[in-house]
């Protein structure tokens, strides 16, 4: 990832975590890490929310004008069933660190495109809610 790609997704977290405040989300984390013993890292979840009892694990991910194809968004190729599995082998961690058992708590996965076009000074948020409802794992 280059330093411009880094650049975008980190300011599209930064959009992601103020939309989600504006719509009454409580943020717990950011940036939380599933690594191994040996230092090796398994996942990544970008936000870790709250709103009305239950736990929300959010993807960003943003694009620039520039990397757009048309005008079409493409998340669902963005986000694939690895990447689940991922997100939800973290977030179970995320619960072990916290004392909590993530099979008897609701939580979801959500994902959130930020769209910036730069030329327009244009932005656009897509929250897409509960992605993934079966919650084997």
């Amino acid at each position: 990832m280059n330093k411009d790609d880094l650049n975008t997704g980190n300011r599209g977290e930064c959009l992601a975590n103020e939309f989600l405040r504006n719509k009454g989300y409580d943020i717990l984390d950011t940036n939380f890490f599933f690594k191994t013993e040996t230092g090796k890292k398994i996942g990544e979840i970008d936000i870790i929310a709250k709103i009305r009892g239950v736990y929300v694990f959010i993807e960003v991910k943003t694009t620039t004008n520039n990397s757009l194809v048309g005008d079409y968004f493409c998340l669902e190729k963005r986000v694939n069933k690895n990447k689940v599995n991922k997100i939800i082998l973290t977030a179970n961690s995320w619960f072990i660190t916290k004392n909590m058992n993530m099979s008897s708590l609701k939580w979801q996965i959500d994902v959130i495109g930020v769209i910036i076009n730069n030329e327009e000074n244009d932005l656009r948020i897509l929250h897409f809610e509960n992605v993934f409802e079966d919650k084997k794992f």
